[in-house]
């Protein structure tokens, strides 16, 4: 789910209610809400901001092709530590550079590597595998999908074409990383059916319509989760209806072009209220980018929408701290 032409598609504060920690919460919370000093490199932030701009939807050519994706390897996660790795048979005729990167395991390791630099351990609980991909530089860079096994837990998969372009590459984890953060089993309720089922779109509208909160597609989202309190906000009302007679238009898989025109479109109406084009798709992009845009940029000082959305994410302590811990670790994995 990174803004690339093919698409694929929790952290929970728990309050000690005693006297003094009530006392000393509000006092960090406040002293969390402002900008926090970070020891990173201000140059790696802007340019990893940079590596993110441009249109992902303005003029695609309606005969674009979607590149050969080839597995490459699937390893088991262990905290830190992948391993048992298995890899796929490749054809005799399949490119020699996919073949090497199939042998190549110190950059398979390498980008697993970043993730782990920039993703602290405790935050990064529910991945369970990670996999190995490619269809070449600067295409889908990276994804998350949903063990069909136990949809509690989750798989990263990465292009390791891309490990060497590092500004895209740890603005792709990190937005990649916020599907997981806000749409893991302490945000939003797994649903083994819709894993099983997961174009079934019957399925789909009887779930959506049997939950009361936000329904993010992969489930029902608990009320005082990050995405359904974002969708109340920012979602609920006239631009939702907008969206979802754009979004009606990809029903004619033929032609996408009024979908992807319909898209820029809405983008260019309302720039005030997304951070960038791509994050018009869905909801859970929107949050994704904009949470990617909360990490590696300053705190915004407008309050326009958009800037409104990026500050939403100061709210949240916990998302205070962890902004801390991913830019340490983008300074270092930048150098």
């Amino acid at each position: 789910m990174q803004k690339k032409l093919t698409f694929i598609t929790v952290l929970l504060a728990v309050g000690l209610f005693v006297l003094f920690g009530v006392a000393l919460g509000g006092y960090a919370a406040n002293a969390l809400s402002r900008e926090t000093p970070v020891a990173v490199c201000s140059t790696t932030m802007a340019n990893v901001i940079a590596s993110a701009k441009g249109n992902v939807y303005k003029g695609i050519d309606p005969n674009f092709v979607d590149p050969t994706s080839y597995p490459l390897a699937t390893y088991s996660v262990s905290g830190n530590e992948i391993a048992n790795p298995t890899f796929p048979a490749l054809d005799a005729t399949d490119p020699s550079v996919v073949k090497d990167e199939q042998k190549n395991s110190t950059l398979q390791t390498e980008a697993w590597r970043i993730f782990t630099k920039l993703i602290p351990i405790q935050r990064r609980g529910m991945v369970a595998q990670y996999d190995v991909f490619t269809d070449g530089f600067e295409n889908t860079l990276a994804a998350v999908d949903q063990t069909k096994a136990d949809p509690m837990r989750w798989i990263l998969q990465i292009d390791v074409a891309d490990v060497e372009n590092k500004n895209s590459f740890m603005f792709t984890l990190v937005h990649e990383y916020s599907h997981l953060l806000t749409l893991n089993a302490a945000q939003v309720t797994p649903d083994q059916e819709i894993v099983n089922a997961p174009d079934d779109l019957a399925l789909q509208a009887r779930k959506a319509a049997a939950c009361p909160n936000y329904f993010t597609g992969t489930g029902c989202s608990h009320a005082d989760s990050y995405i359904h309190v974002f969708y109340n906000r920012f979602w609920a009302g006239a631009i939702n209806d907008e969206w979802k007679k754009v979004d009606a238009l990809q029903i004619n898989k033929d032609n996408l072009a009024p979908y992807y025109d319909g898209l820029y479109n809405l983008y260019q109406k309302h720039q005030d209220q997304f951070v960038d084009d791509y994050a018009v798709t869905y909801l859970t992009e929107d949050i994704s980018e904009s949470f990617t845009y909360f990490i590696f940029s300053p705190k915004p000082t407008g309050n326009s929408i958009k800037e409104q959305k990026i500050s939403f994410f100061y709210e949240y302590p916990e998302l205070i701290q962890l902004r801390e811990n991913i830019l340490n670790g983008a300074c270092s994995a930048g150098q």
